[in-house]
């Protein structure tokens, strides 16, 4: 169960930094900020798996792999 909490902790940390990266490009201060904040927690429940077990950093990649894929995918079909 840790392995699929920290893959999907990291996917979804790439998500939203995908779009917090998109609100700082747009000079939206709360949006970023926002969206800072989110990250930091979702990727601190993470940091704190690996951190316990070195095995943890697998699921990491592939989470932050696939995150990043899919977080471009959906910013092409939204433009």
């Amino acid at each position: 169960m840790s392995y699929i909490i920290t893959f999907f902790a990291v996917f979804f940390t790439d998500i939203v930094n995908t779009y917090y990266i998109k609100a700082i490009a747009e000079d939206k201060p709360l949006v970023a900020s926002t969206l800072a904040s989110i990250v930091m927690l979702i990727y601190s429940i993470a940091l704190i798996s690996f951190v316990n077990d070195n095995l943890m950093l697998i699921p990491a990649l592939l989470g932050a792999f696939t995150g990043t894929y899919v977080a471009m995918i959906i910013k092409r079909k939204n433009g």
